[in-house]
């Protein structure tokens, strides 16, 4: 097929040669290659968006470029991978199995899907990897359900700090509870944890001259761990926590005035800062909106997991009725000028060169403009191909795939970056951006953000 072939040539130095061996793990003589034996890797992502729902497009479309890069990577390789020294030992061909778990009403990724999708990739005897979930929450339900039977679990997103690491903001016995009793950890994410976009976020406070910062932390338990890893770190960064609020209810509420309560006790500390952290969902946009009634002159911090597509659009977006700094009731106003996001995303220029690479390809292959997600779908493909490359002919083992993904991998030239993943499956990735919002509804760079 000349696209593939033509895909082949472009990024044949980012897929170490088209699937060729480097050696590794199987190692050989130099005997023929035996016949191929078949390996799937599924991908579960959110890819269908009504274009009636606020953000679901948009949200559709970085789906879709995880998807197709992913695809893209495999087609680099030929569906094969060629292990042994020359490649000579013996091969596999690999399947890719892209599946949805998108809502059709809305968009969002649906809970009964999500199971399902997983459970199927479980138990097919084929699977060795996994590319999803992509919502913390999401990966909460597939994990649970690939762990058991030992299957490589590589997230382009999903940063909740509990799924790798043992930590007071966990939710309780993670991230024990998600992997089997032997405690084998099977889970790697390609963008750093919560733990270092707190600290990303602290280093932004302080880089714009935040002072007293008030915290706020929804009932989630994946989207409002980062609130209380924000309200670790602020006070090694010069900055006063006035107070930590966790367990809000953003469920009940849907207008601005069902927060005024909270609100205007965030007022009475006189914070120059507010983050929350919690479920993009109406009633986060309405606190949003009250918040900013309030306090007009704070600056609104949200992580990137609370700034999606919707929410920003609904914080840009004048609302019904707010209370005002005196408590009368005023127009809200939009809240887009005062909101500042961070991101390990970043801007396609700050990307390798391999990345102008695999967006050019990506263009000639699937005839759409790529997102920068693309990259990380095309990446997570790229290091399971690499894995079962070194593996070798043990790769059905799925136990020592795993001990060769997280141990064996070493440093990670890729497209988005260089980088290598701990055995805990945590990327040493520590880049981020600074963002704001525009009166659209819009991410709008601001600056860099490099971690230590």
């Amino acid at each position: 097929m000349a696209a593939a072939w033509l895909v082949c040539v472009l990024v044949a130095a980012l897929a170490a040669g088209c699937g060729s061996s480097g050696g590794g793990r199987g190692g050989g003589d130099g005997a023929p290659a035996k016949p191929p034996r078949a390996l799937t890797i599924y991908s579960d992502l959110p890819v269908v968006g009504p274009t009636g729902v606020t953000g679901a497009p948009q949200r559709a479309a970085q789906a879709l470029s995880i998807e197709n890069g992913a695809r893209l990577a495999l087609e680099a390789w030929g569906h094969t991978v060629r292990y042994g020294h020359g490649g000579h030992r013996g091969s596999f061909h690999v399947y890719f199995k892209p599946m949805n778990d998108a809502d059709a009403a809305t968009g969002a990724w649906s809970q009964d899907l999500t199971a399902a999708n997983a459970q199927l990739a479980a138990s097919q005897p084929t699977t060795v990897a996994y590319i999803g979930d992509y919502d913390s929450a999401a990966t909460a339900l597939s994990l649970p359900a690939l762990s058991p039977n030992g299957i490589l679990q590589v997230s382009p997103w999903s940063p909740y700090i509990g799924f790798t690491d043992a930590n007071p903001a966990d939710g309780k016995g993670d991230p024990a509870r998600f992997y089997p009793q032997s405690g084998r950890n099977d889970f790697a994410r390609l963008v750093p944890s919560d733990l270092g976009e707190a600290a990303a976020i602290v280093r932004y406070m302080s880089m714009l001259g935040v002072a007293r910062l008030y915290v706020l932390g929804d009932v989630s338990g994946f989207d409002a761990a980062i609130a209380q890893l924000v309200a670790n770190d602020a006070p090694a960064y010069g900055i006063t926590l006035v107070s930590l609020q966790e367990g809000l209810d953003t469920q009940t509420n849907t207008e601005p005035r069902g927060y005024a309560s909270i609100a205007a006790g965030v007022a009475l500390q006189r914070p120059d800062a507010v983050l929350l952290g919690g479920t993009p969902g109406v009633g986060a946009i309405a606190l949003w909106q009250e918040l900013h009634a309030k306090l007009p002159d704070a600056k609104l911090f949200a992580p990137s997991t609370l700034a999606t597509p919707a929410f920003l659009a609904g914080i840009a977006a004048a609302g019904a009725s707010c209370s005002g700094p005196t408590g009368a009731t005023v127009p809200c106003y939009p809240a887009s000028g005062a909101t500042y996001v961070t991101s390990p995303i970043l801007e396609p220029r700050q990307y390798p060169a391999s990345a102008k690479v695999v967006f050019r390809a990506y263009r000639r292959r699937f005839k759409l403009t790529p997102t920068v997600y693309a990259l990380y779908g095309y990446e997570a493909m790229n290091d399971v191909l690499k894995a079962i490359r070194l593996t070798g002919r043990f790769t059905t083992d799925r136990p020592r795939l795993l001990a060769v993904f997280f141990h064996h991998l070493g440093e990670i030239r890729g497209v988005i970056g260089d980088y290598t993943i701990d055995g805990n499956g945590d990327s040493s990735l520590r880049t981020f951006d600074g963002y704001r919002v525009s009166a659209a509804g819009a991410l709008v760079f601001d600056r860099e953000i490099r971690l230590p």
